[in-house]
């Protein structure tokens, strides 16, 4: 089970403020200020501030929940685990028209600012057919380059420093009045307007897994990110008022041409067009990748038909979904005016981050085990209330057409849910269990002992699951769940990994039925899962979670690491946050054999010891013996260690349920405990022990005995772990470290 599937670790702060920024640039300066302009006024300035903070409730949560939750997917994943399928249908939905007229207003844009340098005959008829370029490449699955974005960033935020800086002394200060020209209504418009222009800001969050410091990193990013743009909109809309009369501002599709123009001449032009070229086309083609995606994820989720989630087999992407978004878009390019297209995405853009804002509550508010961000919101809860009421607020305010594009949505997302989706969906979110954990009050609990029991490896499948019918046999109602997940990394092309995932799929399909047979040959009942997810321990701790297990057993090869994990990239995150009993096994046949059991002081010896009991039990042929080691001391009484050794096996056996006719009991006295431990481990088939109380660093630094076991001992060796956690204090460490040295 031990396999490594961990993304490197290698965006840092620029990285991500690069990230960030690049989905951000791009209609909001290059298409909006003039449509704004004619809203708003002058106040247009005011519009691009309010609009940053209006988006700062959901970044912050998105900050919070990208860290708790680094997987792809993003606001869509955040809402459909808080709020449930039927929330998420509404995000998944939102989100896809939003990006999908976000990408429309791109495409139109850019054509406008060629229409600058070259002659076009019209518009709108070469945006559609930009676009279906765009549709295209998509299908036939071109790469997007990663650093080509970052390098983009870095040519537009020069050109746009450079505008700002040789512009600024040109401009009228008379243009500025009067300031409120639109009034309270055109300032609302305006924002409802240019809010699309932050709509990337939370983007980063969907590359988690791969930044490093993702604690520090991922929030200081996206914050940065969104004040620095804010910022760079801000004092761009500020020269662009003062730099070109309202009349002519106003309305206009290409404000940047405008202002530079009459101070940079021709060189100017095409600086600004370049610049615009790059960000508009690289909008608009990202808006068809991955607004592509939303139907595939929601055909996958069952929560849309499966044709949506059809690969094609030769060119290896959603074929059908790239064709209906970018199909849509076009339409959307050829029936809506520009301000209306703008405006439409904002409103869907506020549906979907009053949902983030709400699942952040719900998280906090139901506080299951796995959830542990690495960054926790400020101002919770105010900042998250402040987003969800001004979001309602700018929506009530909306011209019709918005209004009923983000009312609508919520409308048919539900109506879709309820007819389509609920049928087909068996999952709930946060809310939705602690509803139901309320309305179950009045009833006893009946639920049984869970296990869950990782597949990975064929070999070890049938032992692991001998082990889990032992642990399941002491209990009147248990439950086995065999787990298969499949990693799918983000550095990769999603259209890549669709293809690859399917094919292993069915692989892991297969091995389940394995498992199925396998659990009819030992006469066992197990229920059995493929899940699809970034990373595998987070994974199980969800479904440790989901299912509130009582119990994990993991495959394990018996070899320690010695730098960042102990046991393993996988292994070492479930060790220490399942909230529940956790077994090792590292296997050597699939014959249990003669068992001993090592008896000693730790918070775990107990559950160890009763685990090799149940395995006594469950196979016949097994005998059981309880050791425990005691170190000779100089002047000590060995009758009296003796004694001690006994009653603390008695002890710990009452403790554990044992009845005294099943084990026998041994006492070594030894001087070197780690030697004596693998020499009498070497006489057994079986051994199990019980995690010690050591540290990580500790263990990094010396190992422990129940991992030395495991990877010494030839037989097979199971290392369980109950709840209860409990760690040496640093300066045992540093005692133990002096000790071993001076001796």
């Amino acid at each position: 089970m031990d396999q490594e599937h961990v993304l490197e670790r290698g965006l840092g702060l620029t990285s991500i403020i690069a990230i960030s920024m690049g989905a951000m640039i791009g209609s909001g300066i290059f298409i909006l200020p003039g449509l704004a302009m004619a809203e708003a006024g002058p106040a247009v300035i005011l519009s691009f501030i309010i609009a940053g903070l209006l988006v700062l409730p959901a970044a912050v949560s998105i900050a919070e929940l990208g860290t708790a939750m680094p997987e792809a997917g993003g606001d869509y994943i955040f809402i459909e685990r808080g709020l449930g399928p039927g929330a998420g249908t509404i995000a998944g939905l939102g989100t896809w028209l939003m990006l999908m007229f976000k990408g429309a207003l791109a495409l139109v844009g850019g054509m406008f600012y060629l229409s600058a340098v070259i002659s076009l005959p019209n518009v709108e008829a070469t945006a559609v057919i930009i676009g279906s370029i765009l549709i295209a490449v998509n299908i036939i699955g071109v790469k997007q380059t990663g650093g080509l974005q970052i390098l983009m960033v870095i040519v537009m935020v020069f050109i746009l420093g450079l505008f700002i800086t040789f512009s600024f002394t040109n401009v009228e200060v008379e243009y500025y009045a009067p300031f409120f020209d639109g009034g309270t209504t055109g300032l609302i418009s305006a924002t409802v307007m240019v809010l699309i222009s932050y709509g990337g800001v939370t983007k980063v969050a969907a590359v988690a897994e791969e930044i490093d410091n993702p604690g520090r990193n991922l929030p200081l990013g996206l914050l940065l990110s969104l004040i620095v743009t804010t910022v760079l909109y801000a004092l761009i809309v500020f020269v662009l008022v003062g730099l070109v009369d309202g009349e002519t501002l106003s309305g206009s599709n290409i404000p940047m041409v405008d202002a530079v123009e009459p101070f940079f001449g021709t060189i100017g032009i095409v600086l600004i067009v370049v610049s615009a070229m790059l960000a508009l086309i690289s909008t608009a083609n990202a808006g068809i990748l991955t607004a592509s995606r939303y139907p595939f994820a929601l055909s996958r989720d069952k929560l849309l038909p499966e044709i949506f989630a059809y690969v094609n087999k030769k060119l290896h992407t959603p074929v059908l979904s790239i064709i209906i978004t970018g199909g849509a878009m076009l339409l959307i390019i050829i029936t809506l005016p520009v301000e209306e297209i703008a405006k439409t995405a904002g409103a869907f853009q506020i549906v979907v981050y009053i949902l983030v804002n709400i699942a952040l509550i719900a998280f906090r508010t139901r506080k299951p085990a796995w959830y542990k961000p690495e960054f926790k919101s400020p101002l919770y809860p105010w900042i998250q209330l402040f987003g969800i009421i001004s979001g309602i607020g700018i929506l009530s305010q909306m011209d019709t057409l918005p209004l009923i594009g983000g009312v609508g949505i919520v409308i048919i997302g539900i109506l879709w849910y309820l007819v389509y989706g609920r049928q087909r969906v068996d999952r709930e979110g946060i809310i939705g269990a602690a509803i139901a954990e309320r309305m179950e009050t009045t009833y006893v609990d009946t639920k049984p002992y869970r296990i869950i029991v990782p597949i990975a490896n064929p070999v070890n499948q049938r032992q692991l699951l001998r082990i889990a019918a032992a642990s399941a046999s002491g209990y009147d109602e248990a439950e086995i769940i065999a787990v298969s997940v499949i990693v799918v990394p983000d550095q990769t092309a999603l259209a890549q990994e669709v293809t690859f995932e399917k094919e292993r799929l069915e692989r892991r399909e297969q091995l389940l039925d394995e498992v199925q047979d396998a659990a009819r040959d030992l006469d066992i009942g197990v229920k059995t899962k493929v899940i699809v997810g970034r990373n595998v321990s987070r994974v199980i701790l969800n479904l440790i979670d989901k299912e509130k297990a009582d119990e994990v057993i993991l495959g394990w090869k018996g070899k320690r690491k010695r730098r960042k994990f102990i046991l393993g990239s996988i292994i070492d995150p479930i060790v220490k946050q399942a909230p529940c009993r956790v077994m090792l096994v590292k296997q050597k046949s699939e014959n249990i054999g003669n068992i001993v059991a090592f008896v000693g002081t730790g918070p775990h010896s107990k559950s160890a010891i009763r685990r090799a009991a149940d395995l006594t039990y469950y196979n016949l042929d097994s005998t059981l013996t309880l050791v425990n080691l005691r170190k000779s001391e100089d002047g000590a009484d060995s009758k009296e260690l003796t004694r001690q050794g006994n009653e603390l096996i008695s002890s710990v056996a009452s403790e554990a349920g044992l009845d005294t006719d099943l084990f026998e009991s041994k006492v070594i006295i030894t001087e070197d405990i780690e030697k004596s431990l693998l020499e009498i481990a070497g006489q057994f088939d079986t051994t199990c022990i019980g995690a010690t109380r050591s540290s990580p660093l500790e263990r990094a630094l010396f190992g422990s005995f129940p991992e030395l076991a495991g990877e010494k001992v030839d037989g097979t060796v199971l290392i369980i772990r109950g709840e209860e956690r409990s760690f040496y204090s640093t300066w045992h460490i540093f005692k133990r470290f002096f000790q071993r040295n001076i001796n």
